[in-house]
């Protein structure tokens, strides 16, 4: 009961939000002196995005439906007010788009105006992936910490996923810019920002403001996904649950 009314509270605000990210998003300009890249990638006409209800992209890296990340989820999602599509992607089971060293330098000779049609179509996979993301009003991601940070499938799809020139581009910033978002130095414009992103994440041990061990899951995945637009961002961090009782660690 706790636990419910613990996700009541947070699903009237999310509501909100929802609808407003459905109303309008602005461009996000974050600060970077120089470009990286001279050619871009050859864009089709993408994703059609469904604007009827919100898109809602479950990142899915719990250890199961039975974990704490896993529960917390589902609660969310059963209990949301509003109708919704939800793509979910299961990190630990789904085929992922493959993502390889190849891939990588096929999409640096085609940014650099270099690449071949053999290159073209060897990232196009890729490309597609990351604008699907491009068509997301939500994304919400369960997962646990592991080694301080995220698990290695959830990293792996972000490696896959952020791509220059398509979910956010690098440009040099005018000179009295002087307002960061990312940090001083480097400048970053998406054509989505205002997005909603909600983690719910868990660790073992728990970590206070100022203590000895440094949280490096929840700002990482804060700073990468508020690169692509999801500046609006939400965390329910279940801590310490080497030590609480599932229950407590349930209605956290």
């Amino acid at each position: 009961q706790t636990c419910l009314i613990h996700f009541i509270k947070r699903r009237k605000m999310l509501k909100c939000l929802l609808q407003k990210s459905l109303a309008r998003f602005a461009p996000l300009e974050v600060v970077r002196p120089c470009s990286m890249f001279s050619g871009s990638f050859e864009r089709g006409e993408g994703i059609v995005k469904d604007n009827s209800v919100p898109n809602i992209l479950f990142l899915n890296a719990s250890h199961g439906p039975k974990s704490l990340v896993g529960i917390g989820a589902k609660t969310f999602l059963d209990n949301l007010p509003v109708k919704y599509k939800l793509n979910e992607i299961n990190l630990w089971n789904d085929e992922l788009v493959s993502y390889r060293l190849e891939h990588a330098m096929a999409k640096l000779r085609i940014l650099s105006s270099k690449g071949s049609e053999e290159d073209k179509q060897l990232f196009e996979p890729v490309l597609r992936e990351a604008e699907m993301l491009n068509a997301v009003d939500v994304v919400l991601i369960a997962t646990p910490m592991w080694n301080y940070s995220t698990p290695y499938v959830l990293k792996q799809y972000i490696d896959a996923i952020v791509q220059p020139g398509i979910n956010f581009e690098d440009e040099p910033p005018p000179s009295n810019k002087k307002d960061t978002l990312v940090q001083p130095g480097i400048n970053f414009k998406t054509r989505t920002e205002g997005r909603i992103i909600l983690v719910i994440s868990s660790a073992g041990a728990a970590y206070p403001p100022g203590g000895p061990i440094k949280d490096m899951l929840n700002p990482y995945l804060q700073q990468i996904f508020a690169l692509m637009g999801f500046t609006q961002f939400h965390n329910i961090f279940i801590q310490n649950t080497m030590r609480a009782d599932k229950k407590e660690s349930i209605a956290w």
